[in-house]
């Protein structure tokens, strides 16, 4: 095969080497101008960045100083007590009250002055979400009260069908009940309960234990579950005072405390008696709480030293986890001046130091209402005291 070869292009056809590099110059140097303009236009933009967005001394305090994670509580008003019911202490030792004559939650203060720290005082159901001090709640007789070691109050809004907390920021919120279901035997979620709750307990670790005729426990993932007891209603023409027997229905199940060695104690059951659950589940009926007549009448709190302390119409009571009883006070009146007669059994609460706080509402009990302080040396306290009646 022949190959034929293309005629070469002329030289005098080829453009001039000179004029191609001085084309080629021409274009670096575009090159150099747009690139220079390009980095100086950077390096403007960049200032001017800086120089907005550079904060003044002010400014940059402001940025620096990091907000805290949880803002603190809004003070409440200071208040004089109405009907303080149940008691509890807090970890800084303020004694916590259960104010049913306000429908609020009351702490008392080193100064003695008592400051709310739930409530509005205007009756109802409302406030979830905010400030617990601008909250409706619906406090009764037998409404309860309990507190964590972080300071969290749980509270029984009873006639609300609720347990609500006030968290230490002072926001409140439901965290049992305000649900359709019927309580049993078994465990279900603890917002979808329907219930009257009753006397609370922090147990030993951390759990919340909660009476409403029978006991239950709220666990992790607010799952409510049962401890003992018949969650049953009230029969038709039941008989308040009659002599209790070991009656597992717990109908009236009013206040609760746990010992050193994790057994419950239940005070109400059958007939204003109390009761004990060893923590393997055994259970028994320890006794009618002292006192004459029908309508005899106990609270319990817990000991730090693992005792459960018993208030009741004749006084206070220890009762140790290997059951042995001893008389801590027999007769509160004295403190409260000649003629006024005091009984102890609405509320009862133990510091860190051994200190018992109790209370007792104007009744057919008592002619005056009161908060007194027993401390371990025998020396009995007034807290407060209501102007004795008629």
């Amino acid at each position: 095969m022949t190959v034929t070869e293309e005629p070469r292009q002329a030289t005098s056809d080829l453009p001039d080497a000179n004029a191609l590099i001085k084309e080629a110059r021409q274009r670096q140097r575009r090159r150099w101008t747009g690139g220079a303009i390009v980095v100086l236009a950077m390096m403007v933009s960049v200032v001017s960045y800086a120089i907005v967005s550079k904060p003044s001394a002010r400014a940059r305090h402001t940025r620096t100083s990091s907000p805290s994670k949880t803002a603190p509580a809004q003070p409440g008003p200071f208040v004089t007590p109405k009907a303080p019911y149940a008691l509890a202490v807090a970890p800084n030792g303020d004694l916590l009250v259960v104010d049913t004559g306000r429908d609020q939650i009351l702490r008392r203060l080193p100064s003695g002055k008592f400051r709310v720290v739930g409530g509005s005082g205007k009756h109802g159901f409302s406030g979830d979400g905010g400030q617990a001090v601008g909250a409706e709640l619906d406090i009764q007789n037998d409404s309860g009260i309990a507190v964590a070691k972080d300071g969290t109050i749980y509270f029984s809004d009873t006639g609300n069908g609720r347990v609500r907390e006030v968290l230490p920021n002072g926001i409140i919120k439901t965290i049992v009940g305000g649900g359709t279901r019927t309580l049993g035997q078994g465990s279900m979620p603890a917002l979808s309960a329907s219930l009257s709750p009753w006397g609370l307990a922090i147990g030993p670790n951390g759990e919340l234990y909660i009476a409403a005729n029978a006991v239950y426990r709220l666990g992790p993932g607010g799952i409510l579950r049962w401890v003992v007891g018949k969650s049953v209603p009230l029969p038709k023409n039941y008989c308040w005072d009659c002599n209790p027997a070991i009656q597992n229905d717990f109908l009236n199940t009013d206040r609760l405390a746990l010992d050193g060695a994790g057994d419950l104690y239940v005070a109400g059951g059958g007939g204003w008696g109390l009761y004990e659950m060893t923590a393997k589940g055994a259970l028994r009926f320890i006794s009618v709480f002292r006192g004459e007549g029908a309508f005899t009448y106990g609270s319990l709190a817990s000991d730090p030293d693992g005792s459960v302390i018993e208030a009741d119409n004749s006084g206070l009571l220890a009762r140790a986890p290997d059951g042995a009883t001893t008389v801590i006070h027999a007769n509160l009146n004295a403190s409260l001046g000649k003629g006024n007669q005091f009984t102890a059994g609405y509320g009862v609460a133990v510091d860190a130091h051994g200190d018992i706080f109790t209370d007792m509402d104007a009744s057919v009990f008592s002619s005056v209402a009161a908060i007194v302080e027993v401390q371990p040396n025998g020396y009995v306290r007034t807290l407060w005291k209501l102007k004795e009646l008629g």
